[in-house]
């Protein structure tokens, strides 16, 4: 049985502590390890960062939906669906580590904490980033 939790929110940067109190709290119920759910939280703040700057280019009122899936075998899935311009998957980089500036290893990050990332292609106006990560959970008692 799978469970689902769906948030509809504005792109304001301050929603962004919405969605990691969410996420947070969902995975705390699932028995994830303190670190995972760290690492999950950064990088679901920097997808939907990403979104606010770059696909809404900071404008408010644009909205975001952020969809949890969380699958019987420890699999979190991750829907974040925007209504911006469509986004070329093959111009996501992340910036090369060895250049010393501030900002630009959000993609990087996400990659790091996600087993998948990727662009769903979806026919009207808009982007859909999926995302899917295995969590090791301990045996509870």
């Amino acid at each position: 049985m799978k469970d689902i939790i769906t948030l509809s929110f504005l792109s304001k940067r301050a929603n962004v502590r919405i969605v990691r109190a969410v996420v947070r709290n969902f995975l705390l119920i699932k028995g994830v390890f303190e670190q995972d759910i760290f690492d999950t939280e950064l990088a679901l703040d920097e997808a939907v960062a990403n979104v606010i700057e770059h696909t809404y280019k900071e404008k408010e009122d644009e909205a975001i939906i952020l969809t949890l899936i969380w699958h019987e075998d420890n699999t979190l899935e991750v829907l974040i669906r925007d209504f911006g311009e469509k986004v070329d998957p093959s111009k996501v980089k992340p910036r090369p580590l060895e250049e010393l500036r501030e900002g630009g290893l959000g993609v990087y990050i996400i990659r790091k904490v996600f087993d998948i990332m990727e662009w769903q292609d979806i026919p009207s106006k808009g982007n859909l980033l999926h995302l899917k990560r295995k969590f090791n959970i301990p045996d509870k008692e």
